[in-house]
């Protein structure tokens, strides 16, 4: 059985975190030279890589592994401090940081509830990955966070599934756009050829969203927007049409900014959060959190931990 030194699995992080050997040691308050001999003496102990030397430095999969190995022991440290603090004299007041991979539209919506209230009601810090809802779920399996938002309805092996409910996702264009090339009305013939927003090349709501309203799908030209902020900005502009959530679209369709391509027809991605069953109690209590502010925001579903 390997044991590992903690403080050379402390090197290994920083240098995944900072995404370097300089900028690890500076973080840690210790020299380059301290951090490369950890590093070195812990792949020597594994007999494996762990970190491909580059700009950015990036961890191998046993790499990530052992990152996520320290992130768990740390929450689980964090907990001792603060049960041993309250029997004591009071609680540990140092915060603990978590890992999260969480799509970008949650992230640009209600998920900042989330990090508010973590970070006043759990002592908590984040270090969020942002991703499509649809590819959060390979960070969870490859070690890179501790807990995911997701599309996916399947629980990840080893890993415990609330469903949080379904962001419905609605099309608009600002009235220009609309106007020039929507005058006779929203149909496959009037959609072929026209300016779409893609979030990037994974991205397939636009398909679906034709699916769901008219059967089919037409061919569009896409522009590939990987940021909500510029996403919504190119929608308000008239780059093209896109698909957006509706919770954030409504105030700017109100206002007139915006026009609904096909009122009534949404595409609902239902969203679930996921978390490792041998985490620690403190992400127990986070994925109550992430469930009760989704609840506010989110279409209803049913609460379903596995």
């Amino acid at each position: 059985m390997l044991r590992f030194d903690y403080d050379s699995l402390t090197a290994l992080a920083a240098v995944v975190r900072e995404g370097g050997f300089e900028s690890a040691a500076k973080s840690l308050a210790i020299t380059q030279s301290a951090v490369s001999q950890r590093i070195k003496a812990l792949e020597e102990k594994v007999g494996s890589l762990l970190i491909i030397r580059g700009r950015p430095c990036v961890p191998t999969k046993i790499g990530l592994q052992l990152c996520r190995h320290l992130e768990q022991v740390t929450l689980l440290q964090h907990e001792l401090n603060q049960r041993v603090g309250n029997l004591v004299d009071g609680p540990d007041q140092s915060a603990a940081t978590v890992r999260v991979s969480v799509n970008n539209d949650s992230l640009a919506t209600w998920f900042p509830a989330v990090i508010k209230r973590a970070a006043e009601d759990l002592n908590m810090l984040f270090d969020v990955v942002p991703d499509d809802q649809e590819h959060t779920e390979g960070s969870l399996k490859s070690g890179d966070s501790l807990a995911i938002i997701t599309s996916n309805d399947q629980p990840t092996q080893g890993c415990r599934r609330i469903s949080l409910g379904a962001m419905p996702y609605i099309a608009v264009a600002n009235r220009q756009f609309f106007e020039e090339h929507f005058a006779d009305g929203v149909s496959p013939r009037t959609l072929q050829g026209t300016s779409c927003l893609a979030f990037d090349r994974k991205d397939t709501i636009q398909e679906q969203w034709m699916n769901i309203c008219f059967g089919e799908t037409v061919s569009v030209k896409e522009h590939f927007v990987p940021s909500y902020e510029g996403y919504f900005a190119c929608c308000l502009n008239g780059s093209g049409w896109g698909l957006v959530p509706a919770t954030a679209a409504q105030k700017f369709i109100d206002d007139g900014e915006l026009i609904e391509l096909m009122p009534g027809k949404a595409v609902d991605v239902s969203l679930h959060w996921q978390a490792s069953t041998q985490s620690s109690e403190i992400l127990r209590r986070l994925g109550e959190v992430v469930l009760e502010e989704a609840m506010e925001v989110l279409l209803p579903d049913s609460y379903r931990p596995e």
